[in-house]
C-alpha cells in the first residue's frame, strides 16, 4: 500500500512541476480588444513653404527619433514636429502550446490636433484610419499566473482599408498603403485561474520604428493594454 501511494504521489508531483513550467497551459485561440496611444517623433524638414512629398524617402528625417530622456529630438529645433495617435484594436491571437503563435487584427487610430506642419514635411490635418495587421510571436510562461510575449522581427505587415493612407487617398499601386514595424516591444500580463482570460501591457517605454510604403520613417513609443478571451482550443479561431 505504501509503495502504491509513493509511486502515486511521485507521478502527481511529476505532472504538477512539468504543468508550471509547460507552455501548453497556454493554448488555442483568443479573441482581443484593447487601446493604444503613441508618442510619434518623425522629425523634419525645414522648407519656407509645404513640401509636396517625402524629400528623403525611407531613411530618417532630420531631429527624428528620441533622446536619452524619451523625449522626441526635436524640441528646441526651429520646428516641432512630433504629435499624438490613439488608436483601438481587436482580432485573434492563436498560442500553439509550444512557445509560438501568430496574431491577426483590425486597428481604428485617430490622430487629432496638433498635427505636423504646415511648413516643411511632414505637414497634414488630422484624420481617423483604419488598418488590417498580422505578426508572429513567441511567447513564455511562468508557472506562477504570469506570461510574456515578443513579436518575431520582420513578420509585421500592415494594410491600410481607410483614411489618408487607404484606398481614398489615391490610385494604386501607390494606394492603399502598407507598413512594417521592426519590433513591437516585449507584452507582459497575467493568466486567470481558468485559463480562459488575460491581460497584457507594456512595462517598459520601448522606440519602435513604424516604416511605410510611401517612404515615411517614423519613430514612436507606444503604451498598449490588452484583454484575452478564449473562443476556442483549436490553433486558429474567429469572432463571432
Amino acid at each position: 500500500m505504501r509503495r502504491a501511494f509513493t509511486l502515486v504521489s511521485v507521478i502527481v508531483l511529476g505532472w504538477a512541476a512539468n504543468a508550471a513550467a509547460d507552455p501548453s497551459e497556454l493554448k488555442g485561440s483568443y479573441a482581443f480588444t484593447g487601446s493604444a496611444v503613441c508618442l510619434v517623433a518623425p522629425g523634419h524638414f525645414d522648407d519656407a513653404n509645404p513640401l509636396p512629398s517625402n524629400p528623403n524617402p525611407g531613411q530618417l528625417a532630420p531631429f527624428a527619433g528620441f533622446n536619452a530622456k524619451l523625449q522626441p529630438n526635436d524640441i528646441g529645433a526651429s520646428a516641432q514636429q512630433s504629435f499624438i495617435r490613439s488608436f483601438s484594436v481587436q482580432g485573434i491571437r492563436t498560442f500553439d502550446g509550444h512557445g509560438h503563435g501568430h496574431v491577426k487584427g483590425t486597428a481604428v487610430d485617430v490622430l487629432g490636433r496638433p498635427t505636423p506642419g504646415p511648413e516643411g514635411w511632414p505637414h497634414f490635418p488630422p484624420s481617423a484610419s483604419a488598418a488590417d495587421f498580422s505578426f508572429d510571436f513567441t511567447y513564455t510562461v511562468d508557472g506562477h499566473g504570469g506570461w510574456t510575449s515578443d513579436m518575431v522581427s520582420g513578420t509585421y505587415t500592415e494594410t491600410f482599408t481607410a483614411g489618408p493612407r487607404g484606398p481614398q487617398g489615391g490610385s494604386p499601386p501607390a494606394y492603399p498603403q502598407t507598413a512594417t514595424v521592426d519590433a513591437i516591444p516585449r507584452i507582459t500580463g497575467a493568466i486567470s485561474n481558468d485559463g480562459k482570460t488575460l491581460v497584457a501591457s507594456h512595462v517598459t517605454p520601448t522606440v519602435e520604428t513604424h516604416t511605410y510604403s510611401n517612404g515615411d520613417v517614423w519613430p514612436e513609443i507606444c503604451q498598449r493594454s490588452r484583454i484575452f478571451i478564449k473562443i476556442g482550443d483549436a490553433d486558429h479561431g474567429h469572432l463571432p
